[in-house]
């Protein structure tokens, strides 16, 4: 048995005030240093570079139940930022899938993207025909757009030359824009055609950085399902 003399418990008790005060002190800084869920993130405007116009913005935030997101951090293979860049993904058209600029949105806090869109240089697009299932929604954008219950596909005329090196794929005529998404986490009446509003919006921005927006077939506005 340990017999505390009266110096003894004297400082013990100074030893548990001043741990109590360190306590204290420390859970008071961590609650003032974290950041809320509104102070994370950027805007819907800011995600992405800034490709989002204004109806992309109103439609991610409908189909997110969202203001603001998060992309990823950190580099990929290509040793560039995981930020997307529209100039990084111009310039990795022809590269190889884990060397281009995606853009991942996440809802903050999450784990999961909500959605990762990239674009490829592409020889041809498909034909059109009927989806036999009837899942598939077609839009009159580009050469061929659709949105399906993994995300949607949208190509658009607009030649582009293969780097002399390190290209995965030679000179095409058309871009592939890519989104994918799983649609059963979005919200909204309409999901394909909030998909596709953003889709377009990042295409557009896309084609004017390439050169090609006056052939690409990307209106402003989204036109109606067919």
């Amino acid at each position: 048995m340990l017999i505390l003399t009266k110096a003894s418990k004297s400082r013990l008790a100074l030893v548990l005030a001043a741990v109590a005060i360190l306590m204290s002190g420390c859970s008071s800084d961590s609650g003032a240093e974290r950041p809320s869920s509104e102070q994370r993130g950027v805007p819907a405007g800011r995600i992405c570079d800034g490709t989002l116009d204004t109806s992309a913005v109103t439609a991610l935030q409908r189909m997110s139940g969202a203001n603001r997101f998060e992309e990823l951090t950190g580099t990929n293979q290509a040793g560039e930022p995981n930020e997307f860049s529209v100039n990084k993904s111009v310039k990795h058209l022809h590269s190889k899938y884990l060397k281009q600029s995606i853009c991942s949105v996440y809802k903050v806090g999450d784990e999961k993207p909500l959605l990762r869109v990239r674009f490829s240089a592409s020889k041809y697009y498909p034909s059109g025909k009927e989806d036999p299932s009837g899942r598939e929604v077609h839009y009159p954008l580009g050469v061929f757009a659709q949105v399906g219950i993994n995300g949607a596909d949208l190509f658009f005329r607009c030649p582009t030359k293969a780097p002399v090196k390190d290209a995965y794929i030679g000179d095409t005529d058309y871009v592939k824009a890519e989104m994918y998404t799983a649609t059963n986490r979005l919200r909204g009446n309409d999901k394909a055609g909030d998909i596709m509003v953003v889709l377009n919006s990042m295409a557009r921005a896309v084609a004017e950085a390439a050169g090609c927006a006056s052939q690409a077939g990307l209106p402003t506005r989204v036109p109606d399902a067919v």
